[in-house]
């Protein structure tokens, strides 16, 4: 199957860094549309550790893939 979204190891959209837990949300609030991600995200779950909070990698990239192909969010008609 050939994929549309191809990346370096260890990264996900953006640039972002993969980790175990998934993409830290200290990275995402460095992008310029961080707002909106957060205005997508709202009652998701995320992961707290040792003081960092994760966005789980699926929920990430669901959300980048509908804002490149449709520039919009889960929330928006």
């Amino acid at each position: 199957m050939n994929h549309i979204f191809k990346f370096k190891e260890n990264k996900t959209f953006f640039g972002l860094n993969v980790y175990t837990q998934g993409v830290k949300l200290s990275d995402i609030e460095k992008l310029p549309f961080a707002k909106f991600f957060k205005d997508s995200h709202v009652g998701s779950t995320m992961a707290f550790i040792d003081g960092e909070t994760y966005v789980y990698l699926y929920d990430w990239e669901r959300f980048c893939k509908s804002f490149i192909q449709y520039g919009r969010h889960r929330y928006q008609g």
